[in-house]
């Protein structure tokens, strides 16, 4: 390569290859990610140049657990490895960077991650209904989720804030009429 174009800023680009595959068993749930990392230089006003193509594959451990009305994950990074798609060479000079780029991710990506999942999906309950003794467990290909509910409220306080208007409408009594 040229001086002028080594000098140039470099480009990472990491692109996930497919969904995330998730594997859900009584011993806990995993998730698997491959995906494909480029560097390129990026020389001003030419082409970019390709220096190299890797894939990476990680498997994350994730544990699940229901807080308030949120369902939250935990994850973390089990196992990591990366490897060359154009030789393997390149695949070999590459064993010594795993460590390394694992340790990265755990100290720099995870948290971020974490961050993300441990706000969770939001369980839609009514206002005034909460859980309580919030219970999650792996089964072989699914979860089971279970709560006691507690009112804030009364029960029928709750369901007759919560009932469509025209429900309500519905089973008001008719009006009464007179003789006349």
């Amino acid at each position: 390569l040229s001086p002028a174009v080594i000098d140039s800023p470099l480009k990472l680009e990491l692109r996930v290859l497919a969904p995330p595959h998730c594997t859900i068993k009584p011993a806990g749930t995993t998730i698997s990610v491959t995906a494909s990392v480029t560097i390129a230089l990026v020389p001003p006003d030419q082409p970019e140049v390709q220096l190299s193509s890797m894939t990476m594959d990680a498997r994350l451990s994730a544990k699940m657990a229901l807080r308030g009305k949120a369902l939250r994950t935990q994850l973390d990074l089990r196992r990591f490895r990366i490897y060359s798609n154009q030789s393997a060479l390149e695949s070999l000079a590459l064993i010594p960077l795993q460590a390394p780029l694992k340790t990265l991710l755990q100290i720099a990506v995870m948290p971020m991650l974490n961050e993300r999942t441990w706000r969770g999906v939001q369980i839609p309950l009514p206002e005034g209904i909460n859980f309580v003794r919030e219970v999650v467990t792996n089964h072989a290909g699914f979860l089971t989720i279970g709560a006691d509910l507690h009112f804030a409220k009364g029960l029928r306080e709750v369901i007759e804030k919560n009932r469509p208007a025209d429900v309500m409408a519905s089973t008001a009594p008719p009006p009464s009429t007179a003789a006349v």
